[in-house]
């Protein structure tokens, strides 16, 4: 007889085993994300009984899983008479050789406060915790290291800054106003951009834009984004553009992880953020940042979003443009920099792909 009865087996994300996983994950009142991009489970083995009159589970009963998104660990369940017999490590180390393999220096673990001591038993390391969720990482207090190294390239004789977190998907007037305003009510600005590489204009290229759109400021740093600011790590339903329950529990994780872990050792005191006319889960998002960032010493300043000829200014609309060839329009709305790079070359495979997008 096997004296390990379970076996590790990856789940498809379709069909019939896709419902039993989320069927599984709900009697634990879990929801299988959107973004997952791989998932596995622990059966039982068919191998581990000697004899067909014992009294058995089905093969293909479901004991344990997990399952990823890029460097994010989720969606891990044990049932409840096997939690110590070693399912939960097998899980994460499974997807932690995976991600490492991969040349993925950090890993983080999505998984409720109650969970936690487990995962600090498994060497994870507690990044911030709300009532709902909480989240680890692998590096050890990687994100001081990330405010500590930020700190170093800041102006010394300035103690409190203005912050701005934003896509710029791609830059546009709107977000240059959005900055001119904010120059103009703090001492020293510091432009946060979403680093996830999961909008249509790369990181790369949203960065590159951003700088040469601001260069002719003063008192203002751009930084390098981060996994710990609306990132898969903190915030994945941003990207998924979900308005639930679940975002609104995640933008309250992203929102405390930047108030107290973030904003408190760089001497940030404020955040400004353009209006949201569109789309409700940014509005949410603002919402709750009025009622969560004030804890942390951080003033929200919402400021009204730019129009022109009566409609606001958003990068949604220009990249609707974008897939109508309407070029005319789009040079009302985008600084010259960002204008440059639409009409060149490098843009083409960008525009080509948003347009198969929009199909």
């Amino acid at each position: 007889m096997n004296e390990y009865p379970f076996e590790l087996r990856k789940i498809l994300l379709k069909g019939k085993s896709r419902k039993q996983l989320e069927s599984f994950l709900e009697s634990f009142q879990l929801k299988l994300d959107s973004d997952v991009q791989e998932a596995i489970g622990i059966f039982y083995s068919s191998q581990s009984f000697e004899k067909e009159t014992d009294e058995q589970p089905e093969r293909d009963d479901l004991v344990a899983c997990g399952a990823c998104s890029d460097h994010v660990i989720k969606c891990i369940a044990v049932r409840e008479d096997l939690q110590n017999t070693g399912l939960l490590s097998r899980i994460v180390s499974y997807f932690y050789t995976r991600m490492q393999d991969k040349g993925i220096r950090n890993i983080f673990i999505f998984t409720k406060p109650e969970q936690g001591k487990k995962f600090e038993n498994l060497g994870f390391h507690c990044v911030v915790k709300t009532d709902k969720v909480i989240l680890f990482e692998s590096e050890t207090n990687g994100i001081r290291q990330y405010t500590e190294n930020l700190r170093r390239i800041l102006p010394e004789n300035c103690v409190e800054f203005g912050s701005i977190v934003m896509n710029a998907n791609p830059f546009s007037n709107g977000h240059q106003y959005l900055i001119e305003t904010a120059l103009r009510q703090s001492r020293h600005l510091l432009v946060f951009p979403v680093k996830e590489d999961r909008s249509v204009f790369p990181y790369d290229v949203r960065y590159q834009l951003i700088k040469e759109n601001i260069q002719r400021y003063e008192n203002i740093s751009l930084v390098d984004g981060s996994d710990y600011i609306i990132s898969s790590a903190s915030f994945p339903t941003y990207f998924l553009k979900e308005n639930s329950e679940v975002s609104r529990i995640q933008a309250e994780l992203d929102l405390t992880l930047f108030g107290s872990q973030i904003a408190e050792p760089l001497g940030i005191n404020q955040r400004f953020v353009g209006t949201e006319p569109f789309d409700l889960m940014t509005a949410e998002y603002n919402s709750q940042m009025r009622k969560i960032l004030p804890l942390y010493g951080v003033q929200p300043v919402m400021i009204p979003r730019l129009e022109i000829q009566g409609k606001a200014v958003s990068a949604s609309y220009v990249r609707k443009l974008l897939c109508e060839d309407d070029f005319q329009s789009i040079k009302k709305l985008v600084p010259d920099a960002t204008y440059d790079f639409l009409i060149s070359d490098r843009a083409l495979p960008i525009i080509k792909n948003l347009k198969q997008k929009s199909l």
